[in-house]
């Protein structure tokens, strides 16, 4: 099966293309000052468990229910609470998004052996299909979106 990590460390990290599909480490969503995003967990079918990393890239913070939060968080799945909400403060930045899991020892582990996502844009946000640790080709051990809730002006 593959491990996409020999494959990103020939393009230095950059995108790769297997079966037709385009494969990503990490993903670079645009940010705006005072915008609230919607993190939907979608499915999870790994038996490690999963989550999702976020983290303004430069300097900023979230806000998560009135709270001002440092930021880069670790998002772990949990079937009672599949939506996260939060809001960036930061001066037009990106939000850098990459699947994480932990194997059972307690370790955030990310990219290497068969860690990849597939993004796909949607009409408000991006949709992620993952594939963790194993080297497989599954890309369904954590499916999630990444939603924009607010409207932030274009003027």
């Amino acid at each position: 099966m593959p491990s996409f990590q020999k494959f990103f460390f020939e393009t230095k990290g950059k995108p790769i293309t297997y079966k037709g599909k385009t494969l990503v480490m990490v993903d670079d969503i645009p940010v705006k000052d005072g915008e609230t995003l919607r993190l939907v967990c979608e499915s999870v079918n790994s038996e490690w468990k999963q989550g999702v990393s976020i983290r303004i890239r430069d300097k900023g913070f979230f806000i998560i229910n009135g709270e001002k939060v440092k930021a880069h968080l670790a998002v772990w799945h949990n079937p009672a609470h599949s939506v996260f909400e939060f809001t960036i403060k930061a001066k037009d930045k990106n939000l850098e998004v990459k699947n994480i899991w932990d194997t059972g020892n307690g370790v955030t582990e990310l990219w290497h052996n068969g860690a990849a996502m597939i993004v796909e844009e949607t009409p408000n946000g991006r949709r992620y299909l993952c594939n963790d640790g194993h080297p497989d080709e599954n890309f369904d051990d954590i499916i999630f979106r990444i939603e924009r809730v607010t409207a932030i002006d274009k003027k």
